[in-house]
């Protein structure tokens, strides 16, 4: 490597949702900037094959990310009391396993990591690195997505239980910068940080498929429909999504001229009631399109959305930017929000 030439360790661990579109964008990005990248992932393969089939966008940029597996830390001790014990164990040896791993890649070449950046950080997962700080050597940083803090002060977290402290998150000397997709907020978290804040474009995945061999979940979609108008849910799907007033409304139009399409990774609420009324709506609505899966995005999600003549997005307690409104922007689609 030459004098100017720098290393960035990409990590994330989750790969549902926007995480692999996002994951892409970075890559190409550092890669357009000659930095040498590693990128930790769950899915190395899947990241190394999007990363090659949009690369060609970017005709000068040279191909130097090595993907790797992240190696993640299993949670355990659930069972200790206080709670916070067993997210102080993880959050150790979680971070100290990145670190490792980062390691043992530079380690033959010599090279130098300039940082480690988290492409996409949640309030949960990094409610304790303050704690893991004195044990970590590299600086690092990322995009601080949900920034849920300054939008609704004082509201517990439903994951955490807690009331999340981003200043605690990145209070230490190795934290040197973080992005959020808030612009509204920017000057509200520089000054509680006191740190550079940076925002970044709610990015997506613009492929739309070239062909349609008549197999496709679009297809299939469509042939659901029979010509009706198709209201489409798409992602990942959480109560926070409006799943529920989704299916409600889907209830309420029984008999109409009109389709339902629900589509993506479902998360299943703890609720038993509200499981139960997921589960009877879907049986009950002869009408409502399902593929409760993950949907990859780029030519397969785009496709599903160019099928609806409208995309819902009425989010519940949820102040924060939704991929969704970008995908309804690119494919010129009006949103129930």
């Amino acid at each position: 490597m030459g004098d100017g030439e720098k290393t960035v360790a990409l990590v994330d661990w989750c790969w549902q949702g926007h995480h692999p579109t996002y994951f892409n964008h970075f890559v190409l990005a550092l890669e357009a900037l000659d930095v040498e990248v590693l990128a930790l992932c769950p899915k190395p393969e899947e990241a190394s094959t999007t990363a090659r089939s949009t690369r060609s966008r970017f005709s000068s940029v040279r191909k130097n990310t090595a993907f790797r597996k992240i190696r993640e830390s299993a949670r355990r001790f659930e069972q200790l009391r206080p709670a916070r014990l067993s997210g102080i164990d993880w959050t150790l040896r979680h971070f100290r396993t990145i670190e490792k791993q980062v390691g043992e890649w530079i380690s033959p070449s010599g090279r130098k990591v300039e940082a480690i950046f988290y492409a996409c950080m949640y309030d949960w997962d990094f409610q304790w690195i303050n704690v893991a700080h004195p044990f970590l050597r590299y600086p690092w940083m990322g995009l601080y997505l949900h920034a849920m803090s300054y939008r609704m002060p004082g509201k517990v977290h439903p994951y955490t239980g807690r009331v999340p402290c981003p200043e605690k998150i990145f209070s230490a000397k190795k934290c040197k910068s973080i992005a959020i997709l808030d612009e509204g907020i920017k000057p509200q978290v520089e000054a509680a940080l006191s740190k550079p804040v940076v925002v970044m474009p709610d990015l997506t995945d613009e492929r739309l498929a070239t062909h349609d061999s008549g197999k496709t979940l679009a297809a299939r979609l469509q042939h659901f429909a029979a010509g009706r108008p198709i209201i489409g849910l798409f992602g990942h799907l959480q109560i926070s999504k409006g799943v529920l007033t989704f299916l409600e409304a889907a209830r309420n139009s029984i008999g109409s001229d009109l389709c339902f399409a629900l589509g993506g990774d479902i998360i299943w609420p703890a609720d038993p009631e509200e499981v139960e009324r997921i589960q009877m709506s879907l049986v009950e609505c002869p009408h409502v399109w399902t593929h409760l899966a993950r949907i990859p995005d780029g030519d397969q999600m785009n496709a599903l959305l160019q099928c609806c003549s409208v995309l819902f997005a009425g989010y519940w307690d949820f102040p924060h930017s939704s991929n969704i409104m970008t995908k309804a922007a690119l494919l010129e689609k009006p949103l129930i929000v």
